[in-house]
């Protein structure tokens, strides 16, 4: 039987994905992805990644908009406000 493939721990999901595409990715983003996505002990299955990764090279389909979305709403209320926009930026001024 097939096992799937899984990112040995959150850090090296982390780490690869900090220098994804243009290396803008932040650890802030990066952690919200592990807080709403599907995990088993801390470690995200192929499936998932790919999802993700997915997300990000198709980002104006809609299905891409709709994951994206769901990482940026940090308190689930289906609409985005400063807080949200606080919680991923702060970061960048620093």
């Amino acid at each position: 039987m097939f096992e799937m493939e899984t990112i040995s721990t959150a850090c090296a999901l982390l780490d690869c994905d900090c220098r994804y595409g243009t290396g803008t990715l932040t650890n802030v983003f990066l952690d919200r992805v592990f807080q709403e996505c599907l995990t088993y002990d801390g470690e995200m299955d192929y499936k998932t990644y790919l999802d993700f990764v997915l997300a990000l090279e198709n980002r104006k389909e809609p299905q891409s908009l709709q994951y994206m979305f769901r990482l940026l709403d940090v308190q689930n209320k289906g609409c985005l406000n400063i807080f949200d926009l606080n919680y991923f930026f702060r970061v960048l001024i620093t």
